[in-house]
């Protein structure tokens, strides 16, 4: 008998994490936050043998460092790329809690403790405990990004986030077969999303038309996955692109491990021969340039593409173009529902062009669909979704065996 322990990412979208209970073991599978109100998991009040860390994204990695700072000294297991983006995005974490005078829930001291405990696995390789065996699995999230399968007399599959078809930047998932009990993300279990060799045509459209009439073409994307991507698409353009704010560390850092992504050599080429920003007076600069600007945050909730906004939104010349799911709350959701930017105490009201390509890192409806008809588990458990009971529903319509736990629930398979 296996115990689910749901910590976080149950019925909602952030703040995953799961408890894994063999009789014997105990592991924990991600342990996120919530990016947009720092609400953390359920803390897991028992003795673990190992973690396990999916991608570097905060709503998985977030609140690791507290539990090193409550004592634990395990291991963390995660691929050795996601270690790196996690440092990068853990530290800028802490930098914007302490900007917002929010409650620090750890410090960067408990990240080092963190990473004073990590061990690296990369996709196909497995780690042997007591009862149980743990395997990775590319996950075509992001760089880095795995599933994670735990074997014992049963085989478990936790999916993580996850992405089936190829991107600019990304091989789409590669997951084994034969799976007993499987834990899926259903971020996007409501809807399909647009082809994606139309969605790049489109973005290309947007940004020729914006620059040929005298304007920047303003791409505000997620540091991790997305501004590489983007960066991809519009280096087939013969255009001037700039990247500013953690895009561009975050790039550097995911060149080191070429492995890890479609083609290396493209990503490079691209980054080598885009524009990097560093400095405010680089920033005032590229205004009066005709060019498209790639910068954090991918949500408009800080970084760079602040200042960009409050400089360019009276010009109608230029474009908008969110490239990624805007959470509600956040001020990219806010100017796509009203119209009005909110940022520094002041509401603008951009008279520049506004647009939404949906660049999503995940999988939709169908592709889940397909995924759990190839698998054929004898159980699924639907997590991070807003949707996931609604899709439960639909499932158990379709002949499977489906529960959508919510958060402070334990499953017994």
């Amino acid at each position: 008998m296996i115990e689910l322990h749901f910590l976080g990412g149950a019925n909602e979208v952030g703040r995953e994490a799961i408890l894994v209970d063999t009789g014997v073991e105990k592991f924990l599978l991600d342990y996120g936050v919530n990016v947009q109100t720092s609400e953390a998991p359920i803390r897991p009040n028992v003795n673990l043998d190992a973690a396990f860390l999916t991608h570097a994204h905060l709503d998985h990695s977030g609140f690791f460092p507290e539990l090193y700072k409550r004592g634990y000294t395990k291991n963390i297991y995660a691929t050795p790329v996601t270690f790196n983006l996690t440092a990068i995005l853990l530290r800028d974490f802490v930098k914007v809690q302490k900007r917002n005078n929010a409650m620090l829930e750890y410090l960067i001291e408990d990240i080092k403790r963190m990473e004073e405990c990590k061990y690296y696995l990369g996709p196909g390789q497995r780690e042997e405990f007591a009862i149980s065996s743990v395997e990775f699995f590319h996950a075509g999230h992001i760089p880095g990004s795995v599933s994670i399968m735990i074997s014992n007399s049963r085989n478990l599959l936790y999916t993580g986030d996850i992405k089936f078809i190829d991107t600019k930047l990304m091989r789409g998932a590669s997951i084994k077969n034969n799976i007993d009990v499987l834990i899926s993300e259903s971020t996007y279990s409501y809807t399909n999303h647009p082809n994606r060799a139309e969605l790049e045509k489109r973005l290309k459209e947007i940004v020729r038309d914006t620059v040929e009439n005298g304007g920047i073409a303003l791409i505000p994307a997620f540091a991790v996955g997305r501004t590489q991507e983007i960066l991809l698409i519009l280096s087939e353009l013969d255009i001037p692109v700039y990247i500013d704010g953690m895009g561009i560390r975050a790039t550097e850092n995911i060149l080191m491990y070429p492995d890890t992504i479609k083609n290396a050599n493209k990503l490079k080429k691209a980054f080598s021969k885009a524009h990097k920003i560093k400095k405010q007076r680089e920033r005032e600069m590229v205004l009066s340039e005709q060019a498209a600007i790639i910068t954090t945050a991918g949500m408009l909730n800080g970084g760079p593409v602040i200042y960009y906004l409050e400089n360019l939104y009276q010009r109608e010349e230029c474009s908008l173009i969110l490239t990624g799911f805007q959470v509600p709350g956040t001020a990219g959701r806010t100017l796509l529902d009203t119209g009005i930017f909110k940022a520094n105490g002041v509401e603008i009201k951009p008279k520049m062009r506004i647009e939404f390509l949906d660049f999503s890192a995940h999988t939709d409806h169908d592709h889940l669909l397909d995924f759990y008809n190839t698998l054929n588990p004898e159980k699924i458990i639907l997590v991070h979704g807003d949707h996931t009971e609604e899709f439960c529903v639909e499932l158990k319509e379709k002949g499977f065996d489906a529960v959508a736990p919510r958060n402070g629930e334990v499953l017994r398979i």
